[in-house]
């Protein structure tokens, strides 16, 4: 069996995806559960403003790691 080695650059590029995808993917669950609890907030007539201005910043977030991600690809 013939091992491959990878440039450091290369590995460095590719850790670099896992803990980007890694990190997409929890501000992805945190994005559909913050959403369900605003919509259950707002339906029971409590105040989302500041939910929603903070789930506003995580999506923010959430696109920028997807932008990370595909400049890494």
């Amino acid at each position: 069996m013939a091992l491959r080695v990878e440039s450091g650059e290369h590995l460095v590029a590719s850790l670099k995806s896992v803990d980007l995808d890694d990190r997409r993917k929890s501000l992805e669950l945190r994005l559909e559960d913050g959403f369900q609890r605003i919509e259950q907030a707002s339906l029971a007539g409590t105040d989302v403003m500041e939910w929603e201005s903070f789930w506003i910043r995580l999506l923010g977030e959430y696109e920028s790691v997807c932008r990370d991600l595909e400049e890494a690809a």
